[in-house]
């Protein structure tokens, strides 16, 4: 993966996420160059079919080469860890980053894929999403389980799963496909919209999902649809 490189002139912005203490990050124009990430997406990368990554992913995944893990990584811990985190000494490691294609139909998705999901339970884990399309194919919002009154999920609070689980199989109508606003179960508190070249990062055990409102962000398609950058790291206490 050739001339990978941080955008100088990036911009970093801190949204607070309504209901808590924490912050979202957003960083616009992440790389110099997008061609060779693009290139890897449209030319190179095997696009293993959906759970394979053992996740409910509505989607087709390859890893990422590790040129892209490690610049990720550096900059996470530069310029987020280091300057923005309150755990300013801590040490960044990212494990996965997944390269990432929607490609279920609303009508094929399990009852795992109709409602918010957090990616762990750990306060330390951190979750990002580098958006490869533009805003209509959809950006990310983050959720407020209404019924325990919960965004941030801890260890603890494992079993709230099993409930979200349980109470939309039993709003069906209303959990029919990809969720996309506020429910009688869910309320959105926070949209962060996609932007071509857009880094969001924000702790992995947030309720949230993926803003799909178009038919084109689930038509798995390289050209038209919709793709992203999905990784997530750990924050180690040096």
């Amino acid at each position: 993966m050739k001339n990978l490189q941080l955008n100088p002139e990036l911009t970093i912005q801190e949204i607070a996420i309504p209901h808590t203490n924490l912050t979202a990050y957003v960083i616009d124009d992440f790389l110099l160059n997008t061609e060779s990430v693009m290139h890897f997406a449209k030319n190179i990368a095997y696009y293993n079919p959906m759970h394979t990554d053992n996740s409910y992913y509505p989607g087709v995944r390859d890893n990422m080469p590790e040129p892209y893990i490690r610049l990720l990584q550096a900059f996470f811990q530069e310029e987020i860890i280091s300057n923005r985190l309150k755990n300013k000494h801590g040490s960044a490691i990212v494990h996965k980053s997944l390269l990432s294609l929607v490609s279920c139909p609303p009508s094929q998705l399990l009852s795992e894929q109709k409602m918010p999901h957090v990616d762990s339970c750990k306060n330390n884990e951190y979750a990002f999403v580098h958006y490869l399309s533009g805003k209509e194919l959809g950006g990310t919002s983050l959720y407020r389980y209404i019924p325990k009154n919960i965004i941030e999920l801890n260890e603890k609070d494992e079993a709230v799963l099993d409930d979200m689980l349980m109470a939309i199989t039993s709003k069906s109508k209303e959990h029919s496909g990809y969720i996309t606003q506020s429910t009688s179960l869910f309320e959105q508190v926070l949209t962060i919209e996609a932007k071509f070249n857009r880094l969001v990062i924000y702790q992995g055990n947030l309720l949230h999902s993926a803003n799909l409102t178009s038919k084109d962000s689930y038509s798995g398609g390289t050209s038209n649809g919709r793709l992203s950058i999905a990784s997530f790291a750990s924050v180690i206490d040096k």
